[in-house]
């Protein structure tokens, strides 16, 4: 029996099954990347939204700012349920996701963007966020393969960063049920390998089971 297995008999049925309904609706072919973000809050907080959207994997470029410490106030915890990659280079983190075969959207304000919901989230799809006062960098948007807004009917022009996360993710998930089927996407190998560390994660009082588990 694998710890996995033992520690999930410690579960609450509804728990165990709210993991597996998670993991049921986990995705690694859409992905968010963070560029130099100067907020910490901001970064837990898209964190905490790809985890309620079901991103599994998020990439965050460090800047020039105090590098990004999680905050469970803000994220929820979201992060350790999450695998965030952290960049120091721009290009080595875009390069590395266009040879995976990922499109890239970035969030960018200018005459060659296109509206949000003009995008198509038929194949695997990064969304790019940039620093919060300089917006997403020329290298970036170089490597990007299209440049979208959020169209705003109000007088101000953008969005706070977590919250344009929270709409572009929320349309990609639409878009991605649709023109895909579903969104949830893990192969079998992945989601039972994802739950198993689910389960594990979600015990708590280790020493109280660890105790447990030797007395049997």
């Amino acid at each position: 029996m694998t710890r996995a297995v033992e520690e999930a008999e410690f579960l609450l049925p509804e728990r165990k099954a709210r993991i597996d309904r998670a993991v049921a609706n986990r995705t690694r072919t859409l992905t968010v990347v963070m560029e130099a973000l100067c907020d910490a809050q901001n970064v837990n907080a898209v964190l905490r939204t790809c985890e309620a959207f079901g991103v599994q994997q998020v990439h965050v470029i460090e800047g020039v700012m105090k590098a990004f410490d999680r905050n469970k106030k803000i994220s929820q915890n979201a992060d350790k349920w999450l695998d965030v990659r952290r960049w120091e280079r721009t290009a080595d983190c875009l390069d590395h996701l266009a040879g995976e075969g990922f499109t890239l959207y970035a969030t960018h304000l200018d005459d060659g963007a296109v509206p949000l919901a003009e995008l198509s989230f038929a194949d695997k799809v990064a969304l790019v966020f940039g620093n919060e006062h300089a917006g997403v960098s020329p290298e970036a948007l170089s490597r990007c393969h299209a440049r979208y807004v959020i169209p705003m009917l109000g007088l101000v022009q953008s969005l706070n960063v977590s919250v344009a996360a929270a709409v572009s993710l929320a349309r990609a998930v639409e878009r991605r049920t649709v023109e895909r089927g579903r969104h949830g996407d893990l192969s079998e190998v992945e989601a039972r390998a994802l739950r198993e560390r689910f389960y594990v994660q979600a015990v708590k009082q280790r020493s109280r089971i660890a105790r447990a588990l030797r007395d049997r």
